[in-house]
């Protein structure tokens, strides 16, 4: 039997919380909150109503008792500085950010990562199309039930509302917006400027964002083949788009380098560096808190990873350099920018992969070996697999920084060139020897990982050396000078000019086809051979001397500058 009392009290219960909670929003419209849509309002209601709630637990209508109300009042929870920091101060379990995850090298990095992660790791694939990741992933998804959890979301790096001449006011919309605020503010007695709701959308990058926090690792796959426009690129603004590196106020194109190599690399970089200092600001706060513990407290640092080219290691004159830059819009200044920008970083361990030719093939383990070299340069031929690549990757986020790390040493900024060597790659030609690598990819960045700390350790030795023969007024003269000499180094150290390598060719191309044209049009026409011929030779003349005198000014004024002795001024 049901009891009837029971079930009328319970429904009556539910009517009052309707009653009280359309009341509250009520309230609420009544202050002055803003016009949504239908959809949006709905959303906002349901947040209302569970505001509602969790405001009516604390306050209830019900309590009669004086005491009891006034003690759940005081027992109100309070926001502190570790709510911001969120649950965790530092991440216990890897997080591991996969950027372009669905490209032709990130969906290797995710299958390995599934494949060889611990149970407790977290991978998050950043993607633009969800579908597609869906399709891609769903077979390594269902054989790694018992691996590490993936996380798919959906975001994009380059949003439209970021690129020049956007513009999401519909005019019909904005008219309608405008007369439902006007109504609605006549009726409240309110103004119109308190109904714009723009504010209250969410960010452009709250996907990067969510990504981001309680993150350990992000590898950055993100990388865009874009021909270059002749028009747009070259003709509409001859020179100055060429040699301007910012194309945010005239290229609408998201798959430009700028968009794809540089601008998502510092999105997620200025974020990533948010996120250390929130850790480290929780940590301070608790090592401030706890007089007992004097103890130097190291905060682990979210480590970055970028797949570059290995052609950023090369002078932009260069013949393959210079053609592709001059094919795909100046592609590795782009490149070179972002990796400047990882290695000014004060707090993130960055490295930077940069493969040679990178193909799809299988690498034969009993004829070649990968080759990890410290320099980040590695002689041509220098052809690898997306596989191989993916495998570093995956090594690079998991192998631990064993070296004594202290505030003043900061973190560490790997520059790695990646290729196959072997004496027998046929049909392809030969690409080293085979015992310069090794077969693993781990082993590989384990070994170039030592080199590196060999070669850091003898340094420091012979500094140490130095140092020991010195006086101590020298030897702290001695290290102001090189402490000042590095941090000039760094602030002076200038993209090189592939603008300028481009612009020459390119332009010279443009005037010797334009030449071709024109000359045979301009003998057709009436008069073109006697008034208009002349005066294109002339014209043509006129150029060629401004260009010589232009390259003779940069070449006197260049080779002074480069035997001047640069000094170090206190």
């Amino acid at each position: 039997m049901v009891d009837i009392k029971l079930l009328s009290r319970s429904v009556c219960l539910i009517l009052f919380q309707l009653v009280q909670t359309d009341a509250l929003i009520a309230n609420r419209c009544n202050e002055g909150f803003t016009m949504l849509s239908k959809e949006r309002w709905s959303q906002e209601c349901f947040k209302f109503s569970l505001a509602a709630r969790s405001w009516r637990s604390y306050d209830d209508g019900y309590e009669r008792d004086d005491d009891t109300a006034r003690q759940r009042s005081v027992d109100r929870p309070t926001k502190t500085a570790f709510d911001e920091f969120g649950p965790e101060i530092s991440p216990q379990k890897p997080k591991i950010v996969v950027l372009g995850a669905t490209g032709r090298v990130g969906r290797h990095v995710v299958r390995q990562l599934l494949e060889t992660g611990g149970k407790d790791m977290t991978i998050v694939a950043l993607v633009r199309d969800y579908d597609k990741a869906i399709k891609l992933f769903y077979d390594d998804c269902i054989f790694a039930r018992k691996g590490p959890s993936l996380q798919i979301v959906q975001g994009n790096l380059v949003p439209r509302e970021e690129l020049p001449g956007f513009s999401e006011q519909d005019p019909n919309e904005e008219v309608f917006f405008q007369q439902k605020a006007e109504s609605a503010a006549k009726f409240y007695g309110t103004n119109v400027s308190e109904y714009d709701n723009r504010e209250m959308l969410p960010s452009l990058n709250e996907a990067l964002e969510s990504c981001i926090v309680d993150a350990t690792t992000i590898i950055s796959c993100v990388g865009s083949v874009r021909p270059t426009n002749l028009w747009h690129d070259v003709l509409a603004r001859p020179l100055w788009r060429l040699l301007r590196s910012d194309v945010s106020k005239w290229c609408k194109d998201p798959k430009h380098p700028y968009y794809t190599n540089y601008l998502s690399t510092r999105k997620a970089l200025t974020l990533a560096e948010r996120e250390q200092r929130k850790r480290e600001a929780a940590v301070m706060a608790l090592v401030e808190d706890d007089e007992k513990n004097k103890d130097p407290v190291v905060v682990p640092k979210i480590r970055f990873i970028r797949i570059s080219d290995l052609c950023v290691g090369q002078k932009p004159w260069n013949f393959v350099p210079l053609v592709t830059n001059m094919m795909q819009s100046v592609v590795f200044r782009y490149q070179e920018m972002a990796e400047r920008m990882l290695d000014q970083s004060t707090l993130l361990e960055t490295i930077i992969l940069r493969p040679g030719d990178l193909v799809d093939e299988e690498r034969d383990v009993n004829t070649t070996t990968l080759q990890v070299s410290a320099s980040g340069v590695v002689p041509n031929p220098a052809r690898v697999g997306r596989e191989d690549v993916a495998a570093l990757a995956v090594a690079a986020a998991s192998f631990s920084n064993e070296r004594n790390e202290t505030a003043l040493e900061g973190p560490f900024h790997y520059t790695l060139g990646v290729r196959w060597v072997g004496e027998d790659m046929a049909p392809y030609p030969s690409q080293g020897r085979k015992h310069d690598g090794l077969p693993d990819a781990r082993l590989a960045l384990k070994r170039t990982i030592e080199t590196i700390s060999k070669a850091k350790e003898r340094t420091r030795r012979r500094k140490q050396l130095v140092a020991q023969k010195q006086s101590p007024p020298r030897q702290r003269a001695n290290d102001i000078i090189e402490r000042i000499r590095s941090q000039q180094s760094k602030r002076l150290g200038r993209i090189q000019p592939h603008g300028i390598c481009v612009a020459v060719p390119t332009y010279f191309f443009v005037m010797l086809a334009a030449k071709t044209v024109l000359y045979p049009m301009v003998q057709v026409l009436p008069g073109g051979r006697t008034v208009l011929l002349p005066g294109l030779r002339r014209l043509n003349q006129t150029v060629i001397s401004a260009i010589w005198g232009f390259l003779l000014a940069i070449m006197r004024n260049l080779l002074p500058l480069a035997r001047r002795r640069r000094y170090i001024s206190f």
